[in-house]
């Protein structure tokens, strides 16, 4: 009995340990999509937790689904604890996400322990099993979900954006700007696509920031896109690119400024023997991880409203 109850204490701290390290380590945060994938892995990852505990602890089924909540939860308050002290803040949806997995692993496991029990009815057997194996079943479906996802954005390759997918609002954030999508017709009457518009609220620094769902660009030579400013004058379009070595878009490779007018026009940036900042290493191609596309023009009138048009970002 003591022997197994140090092996308990043992698994737990274990795991404890295994939970923070996890949560201190650089996770999946390149795109709101990859954060979606984060948490249901989290959803997953907790369910094994509370599987390991369940199944050690020496109690009768529905103590040890408590005990093991409880644990879990404490586990879970826990890692956040540590990622705060870590410097990268708690999110207490991680929490939530922690606990839900528990939840579900553990109704899963009482509802097909209990179908284990003498003198149920065939029908009654099946149909708790069939409901215990649906709750193990949903543990995954967000997994799947987002994978598929990311998978379908990725099929679109070397496309990088242009604003027609479900899932492409996951992919881009407003940088001092608003920003809306204007669906088009063709002349037949049939819906033709979407592109963004973007208000500009800032004079300099204001536009958008795109986080490719690809980051290797090694085998490509220019970012294009297609591109207008309607609003004061001597428009451009700046372009910065980061490869991981810098966060903020002020410190990061800008790859060009192109003029446009108010009339869509497609501009191109080179990748290739890109320096911009002194001291660092030509741009890395092979591993972009955020695209800072900022529209610039002077104003005579302050309260002119200057709006910068995208679609089309695409690699060639």
């Amino acid at each position: 009995m003591k022997y197994r109850s140090l092996r308990l204490v043992v698994l737990i701290v274990l795991l404890a340990a295994a939970v923070i390290i996890g949560h201190l380590l650089p996770g999946l945060n390149t795109t709101e999509i990859d954060r979606e994938i984060r948490d249901a892995l989290h959803v997953i990852g907790f369910a094994l937790i509370a599987a390991v505990i369940f199944e050690v602890l020496p109690m009768r089924a529905t103590k040890a689904a408590l005990t093991t909540l409880v644990l879990v939860t404490a586990l879970g308050a826990l890692a956040e604890l540590a990622q705060k002290v870590g410097g990268k803040g708690m999110d207490l949806t991680d929490l939530y996400l922690d606990i839900a997995g528990a939840t579900l692993y553990l109704c899963a496991r009482i509802v097909w322990q209990w179908t284990n029990a003498e003198k149920r009815s065939p029908v009654v057997h099946f149909s708790a099993r069939l409901v215990s194996m649906v709750l193990g079943v949903l543990l995954f479906v967000p997994l799947g979900y987002w994978l598929s996802v990311n998978a379908g954005i990725a099929a679109k390759f070397p496309t990088i954006l242009d604003f027609d997918g479900r899932w492409d609002a996951y992919l881009y954030l407003p940088i001092n700007s608003e920003v809306s999508l204007v669906k088009t017709v063709a002349t037949s009457g049939d819906y033709d696509g979407s592109f963004a518009e973007i208000l500009l609220l800032r004079r300099s620094w204001s536009g958008l920031k795109i986080e490719p769902v690809v980051s290797d660009w090694s085998s490509f030579q220019f970012l294009t896109m297609r591109a207008a400013i309607v609003g004061g004058s001597e428009s451009k379009v700046v372009v910065h690119l980061s490869d991981g070595s810098h966060p903020g878009y002020r410190t990061q490779h800008r790859i060009g400024d192109r003029s446009v007018g108010q009339q869509p026009t497609v501009v191109r940036f080179p990748l290739r023997g890109v320096v911009d900042i002194p001291g660092r290493p030509n741009l890395n191609p092979s591993n972009i991880t955020d695209i800072y596309i900022i529209g610039r023009t002077k104003r005579k009138d302050k309260s002119e409203e200057t709006r910068l048009f995208l679609d089309d970002i695409r690699l060639e």
